[in-house]
């Protein structure tokens, strides 16, 4: 059974003014519903499972080969929209737009299921306003397979059209969870099977990693103006900062994090290669 395509050729039309609306963070929120333009990260969001309400494709992009293939990996119960170039040209925050998006619904964002992993690697996200910081702070920590991203409820909506481009598809390769604030995640963190090592990036901080800590081990990264809270400098045991022997004073929220959960990174593996050795 194929698709069901629709055309749209009006700005009145109501399914269209529907996803006009989504395009508003604020809406985007209420309904559970995310706005993806371009086939790769259209393609990507179906490959992790991500649910499709709507595929959409300009007169110039219908019949393109990675259109049917798409349309075929949306499966039969997804409508296809079809709309003309002008048209579907609004609906798009990019200036050449490729004429192919989805409306879909957005993953779950709620609290992660206790305990946190025996290994595992959090990057906590208190308070970050700026959608590019946050999406490349998503982004890094897919490239660095940390276990999942915490999110403060002061932290921007993760699946905003401009989070969404800058993480390019990590936003649903891993779990996102939403803490009201850091004391819920330092509380979520105390539940894990052994001690773990909740750590703060801290420019005025007089230690660097890797230092010996223990597994798991949570790095918050906090405000890009205000730095981190004062409940996260009096839960945190642990504060680092980067080494920056350079003429820089300092780098922001989403260059520091990338440069931390790559250190993070090269620590857990240096204990795994550890752990086999003496087992062996």
């Amino acid at each position: 059974m194929k698709n069901q395509r629709r055309r749209i050729e009006s700005r009145d039309n109501t399914t269209y003014r529907a996803i006009v609306a989504i395009r508003r963070p604020r809406r985007s929120q209420k309904t559970g519903l995310i706005f993806l333009e371009g086939f790769r990260l259209c393609q990507d969001a179906l490959e992790s499972g991500v649910v499709a309400v709507y595929l959409l494709l300009s007169d110039s992009a219908a019949e393109l080969p990675a259109a049917k293939s798409l349309e075929q990996q949306a499966g039969a119960s997804v409508q296809t929209l079809i709309l003309p170039d002008r048209l579907f040209k609004t609906l798009c925050g990019t200036q050449n737009p490729q004429g192919i998006a989805l409306v879909c619904q957005a993953p779950p964002l709620d609290q992660l299921p206790d305990p946190p992993s025996e290994n595992g690697l959090y990057l906590v996200a208190e308070n970050i306003q700026d959608p590019g910081n946050l999406g490349t702070m998503i982004r890094t920590a897919d490239a660095f397979a940390f276990d999942a991203v915490i999110l403060t409820e002061g932290t921007v909506y993760p699946f905003n059209d401009k989070v969404i481009r800058a993480a390019m598809g990590s936003c649903f390769h891993l779990p996102l969870g939403c803490f009201s604030d850091i004391k819920a995640v330092a509380a979520w963190f105390r539940t894990a099977d052994r001690p773990g090592t909740l750590l703060a990036s801290d420019p005025l901080a007089t230690e660097y990693l890797p230092f010996d800590l223990r597994l798991p081990a949570a790095l918050i990264i906090g405000n890009e103006a205000r730095g981190l809270s004062h409940e996260a400098r009096a839960i945190c045991r642990k504060r680092v900062a980067i080494a920056m022997p350079g003429r820089a004073e300092s780098l922001n929220a989403a260059a520091a994090a990338a440069v931390l959960c790559h250190d993070l990174m090269q620590y857990r593996i240096g204990l795994n290669i550890d752990s086999n050795l003496q087992n062996e």
